[in-house]
């Protein structure tokens, strides 16, 4: 079979045309956490730099999935500064209701724990299903050491949802593995475009906290679809408002939705940063907004209780490489 070699990270490594470059990288003992196994989790986005790759309808702008790109030719690729893969035993700590149909979970652990926004990770309950959890902050922005917060909504996880509703001040032990996802908060100096559908706050709120203590000059836009909009997250929303963001509330699902996103983001450019949670119907009825501008852009999918048969996101018509 053809030989050829990628440049992954600075690291020369040999590929076998048509070789997914998961296989490369990991072959060469770079790590990329590919969680899903059917390119929908995100876990796997790597940057093209130079020369060619088959994107096998993954690309968005100069990026690919690498479980689903493969190798072309010579090629330099980098990828993403992830946290550390780590799996850990901890304790539930506390469970707040915050409403008929929201708690706020908090885990303690002995080890220091380390993750970006926008990432989520497995976690697992005795006697409970492994679910997949976005990391988060407490409503009241609060946090402590050694620790990691879920907010725990029934429409994502009704079973973990009905186990904390039953139980109410539940301390077991609980195993995390992760944290999983590509798509998270950078440290860039573009401006930053936040968009968040239904049950979808938890990663949006962690970016738009994580982005005002860390990043205070970067200019930066939070859109958030209507639903979003309860008493709830009002916590969240007057936290934000004090810091000198205003959430956008907007109908980012019925008809003309599209056009909606458009015309709050009528200066999107090429040098903009752009993060959108939801689900994947969500998301693929409003990326083309970002795609068409050639916005730097990062999916963050929601997982629903019926995200392992569902198909991944067609994305291979609109993903033309950016000039």
């Amino acid at each position: 079979m053809p030989m050829t070699s990628l440049n992954i990270n600075g690291r020369s490594i040999d590929a076998k045309l048509g070789e997914t470059l998961l296989e490369v990288a990991e072959r060469g003992g770079l790590a990329l956490q590919c969680d899903c196994g059917h390119t929908t989790c995100e876990s796997t986005r790597v940057t093209v730099i130079s020369g060619e790759v088959e994107a096998n309808g993954s690309r968005l702008k100069s990026t690919v999935l690498a479980c689903k790109a493969t190798v072309a030719g010579d090629a330099e690729l980098k990828l993403p500064a992830s946290s550390e893969l780590q799996s850990l035993k901890g304790h539930v700590s506390a469970v707040r209701k915050v409403s008929d149909d929201l708690f706020e979970l908090r885990l303690s652990f002995t080890k220091p724990i380390s993750w970006r926004p926008g990432q989520y990770y497995h976690v697992e309950f005795r006697g409970q299903e492994r679910v997949n959890l976005f990391a988060s902050f407490a409503l009241d922005a609060g946090t402590e050491f050694n620790t990691l917060i879920f907010l725990i909504e029934q429409a994502n996880t009704p079973d973990l949802f009905a186990m904390l509703a039953k139980k109410g001040d539940v301390k077991g032990r609980v195993g995390i593995t992760g944290p999983y996802g590509s798509s998270f908060l950078g440290h860039d100096d573009e401006p930053l475009i936040m968009v968040a559908g239904p049950n979808s706050l938890p990663p949006i709120w962690a970016m738009a906290l994580s982005s005002v203590m860390g990043q205070p000059r970067r200019e930066k836009m939070l859109i958030l679809d209507q639903s979003l909009k309860q008493d709830q997250f009002q916590q969240v929303f007057n936290w934000l408002n004090r810091r000198g963001i205003q959430p956008t509330f907007a109908d980012l699902q019925g008809v003309g939705a599209a056009e909606t996103l458009q015309a709050l983001l009528p200066d999107l450019t090429e040098f903009d940063m752009a993060y959108m949670a939801g689900s994947r119907d969500f998301i693929a009825s409003l990326e083309h907004v970002f795609i068409e501008a050639q916005a730097t852009y990062g999916r963050i999918p929601n997982f629903q209780p019926w995200d392992d048969v569902a198909e991944p996101i067609d994305d291979a018509a609109a993903m033309e490489p950016a000039e």
